[in-house]
């Protein structure tokens, strides 16, 4: 199966391993870069997230619509996402904006829609995630079929 990991980009070594285990179960697996190019150089993904935090420029968005396009086409070239929800900030089974959005892109595309573990019931959005009939692993990878 061809699968996209989505997550806050928080968790990238998480996604790597995660990726690397599907990989061995036979899976074909997308995901987000783990350095992107910022005024001419590479940087982790994790440091182009804070970057943007502290001072959201121009071509910082750009950066982010570009990553946003690339991770949609990936999607749409999957048999099914992996939502890794770990916990961030207090919230268990977090679930970003982005995230989000790509959940709901996936759904409306027929895909298959696989979340980690159960999110947060505090997550301002827990009903709509659960209206896009997500199948709740809990953190095994051999229910992802």
């Amino acid at each position: 199966m061809k699968i996209t990991i989505c997550s806050s980009a928080f968790f990238v070594k998480e996604v790597y391993e995660i990726k690397e285990k599907l990989e061995e179960k036979g899976h074909e697996v997308f995901v987000f870069p783990q350095k992107v190019k910022v005024g001419g150089k590479l940087i982790d993904v994790e440091e182009y997230y804070r970057m943007r935090k502290d001072n959201l420029t121009h071509d910082l968005l750009k950066i982010k619509t570009q990553l946003m396009n690339e991770h949609l086409e990936r999607i749409k070239n999957s048999d099914a996402i992996l939502v890794l929800n770990f916990d961030k900030d207090g919230k268990e089974g977090y679930i970003g904006g982005n995230t989000f959005l790509e959940m709901g892109i996936a759904y409306y595309l027929g895909k298959k829609i696989f979340l980690w573990k159960m999110p947060s019931k505090n997550l301002p959005y827990f009903e709509e995630i659960l209206a896009l009939n997500p199948i709740v692993v809990e953190e095994d990878i051999e229910k992802i079929v």
